[in-house]
């Protein structure tokens, strides 16, 4: 495997600035490009999606959301809005239907519009939501930062509209009992957070989201998802044209047609990922995390989605005679 300091980018600093892997519950293996630590943040990109989808599953184990209802978005609430067939569920698995994909729109696309034009990010989820459904929900897969921010408008909504209230929760709930502290959200200027993209946290944080993920749910004790949030997180959307994306996470397998390349393998892995090859990966039949942060002027999406099988490699197969 190339080592972490092989490919110096234009910047003068190698493409992945860390890389960690949690072994039974153990850090392995830690290290970092020059300039960066342990204690050092790193932006998400869309592995926020995978925060959010942890933030919902708490909600829902609250009984503040519900999976299979109709979302509670009061744009949608007139009795003839066709979108008031949406449910929390259609939302994570980016089969809502609606015409807000990240390539929608043309020129620019519908996702750099919601993040980077000042008119959209005043409100980013009434932008998000003020779309038409082109399909009927539940049929076909589409990938959405957009649904992301959605969810981050209910999310919002629940703790009455309040910005400081959200943050609360999420480190009373989640960053707190996991000791995520590192762990920064981005707000809109309606003081939503950007919900599918801009989350900070230190490598080692990112790895525990990974590892709460990889115990089913449950940190030290203490169930922060509910029972059977993580089987449902990493099960492939039910869409004819989806084959490697569940809830806010992406599975390993063989993509459908159109849809990019991810990691291969039959071990049931499942991963956070983000732009510029931001990757955690939680392989259950190896007991592993692995942490991938930094950019891509030169490794690409190929050399990413190859690397937690070649890091997994070196461990055998849990409960696999030595």
């Amino acid at each position: 495997m190339r080592g972490l300091h092989d490919n110096i980018g234009p910047a003068g600093l190698p493409d992945t600035r860390a890389l960690l892997v949690v072994h039974k519950g153990r850090i392995v293996m830690e290290t970092y490009a020059p300039g960066f630590g342990p204690t050092s943040r790193f932006i998400s990109w869309s592995m926020a999606k995978s925060v959010t989808n942890a933030l919902t599953g708490v909600m829902v184990r609250k009984g503040q959301l519900q999976l299979d209802k109709p979302a509670p978005v009061q744009a949608w609430r007139a009795q003839d809005d066709p979108r008031g067939a949406i449910t929390l569920r259609h939302l994570l698995n980016m089969t809502s239907g609606l015409d807000n994909d990240d390539d929608a729109g043309g020129g620019l696309g519908f996702v750099t519009a919601l993040l980077f034009t000042a008119g959209y990010r005043e409100d980013a989820t009434a932008t998000a939501a003020d779309v038409d459904l082109i399909h009927p929900p539940g049929t076909f897969w589409a990938y959405s930062t957009a649904s992301s921010q959605i969810i981050g408008g209910l999310i919002h909504s629940a703790n009455g509209a309040d910005r400081s209230a959200t943050r609360a929760f999420a480190y009373a709930e989640l960053f707190v009992p996991l000791g995520a502290r590192s762990m920064q959200m981005e707000f809109d200027k309606a003081g939503t957070f950007l919900a599918g993209s801009h989350m900070w946290a230190s490598a080692r944080d990112w790895a525990r989201l990974g590892y709460l993920y990889l115990r089913d749910g449950v940190w030290d004790g203490r169930r922060i998802l509910p029972e059977g949030w993580v089987d449902f997180t990493r099960t492939r959307a039910p869409a004819s044209n989806n084959g490697i994306h569940g809830a806010h996470f992406w599975v390993s397998g063989e993509p459908a047609e159109g849809q990019w390349g991810g990691m291969r393998g039959s071990l049931g892995a499942f991963y956070m990922s983000g732009n510029n090859g931001q990757l955690v990966a939680m392989m259950p039949a190896r007991d592993l995390v692995i942490v991938r942060l930094g950019e891509d002027h030169i490794e690409d999406w190929d050399y990413f989605n190859a690397l937690p099988g070649r890091i997994a490699d070196a461990f055998p197969i849990a409960g696999a005679q030595p």
